[in-house]
């Protein structure tokens, strides 16, 4: 009896020693974070982009420049790295079992002319439902279109 007294009284000193500190994140608690990476010259995307919220969750962009990070909560930075280009950063609250959409991280390529100005984001698609949805999973980004450079001749008719 005397140890069993002797150990609740030991367990009540540590008292919240052994609960975890306030920003630690539980399991429960996290959110994700979506978005793609462009070259902001060109709106073509970026694939295998380095993205980050913090240093421990990283992910690389796929062929889309599209990522998805997982496992993240609260007020973060994302930042998007990659050789050539500068390194861009988005300010973003990430709500408990929710999934917030940073659109498009627009980096400039390290070689580009100074004061050369870049062109105007994408049109962010809205999501549009599926018949074959699954709840809580997102689909696919749209790919951004490839820019057609215009060589100013017309094709000519078809002989006849």
């Amino acid at each position: 009896m005397r140890h069993a007294v002797l150990g609740m009284l030991i367990l009540f000193a540590l008292g919240d020693a052994c609960s975890p500190p306030p920003n630690v994140v539980g399991v429960q608690d996290f959110g994700r974070v979506v978005g793609r990476v462009l070259d902001a010259m060109t709106n073509h995307p970026i694939s295998s982009a380095l993205v980050s919220v913090g240093s421990l969750y990283t992910i690389r962009a796929d062929a889309n420049g599209a990522f998805d990070l997982r496992a993240v909560a609260g007020d973060q930075t994302v930042t998007a790295r990659a050789a050539g280009y500068t390194t861009v950063t988005a300010d973003t609250t990430i709500p408990k079992d929710g999934t917030v959409s940073i659109g498009y991280l627009r980096m400039v390529p390290l070689a580009a002319p100074a004061g050369q100005p870049t062109l105007a984001p994408p049109a962010t698609p809205s999501p549009r439902p599926s018949p074959t949805a699954t709840p809580g999973v997102l689909p696919s980004p749209t790919p951004v279109p490839a820019a057609t450079p215009t060589s100013g001749v017309t094709p000519s008719a078809a002989p006849t």
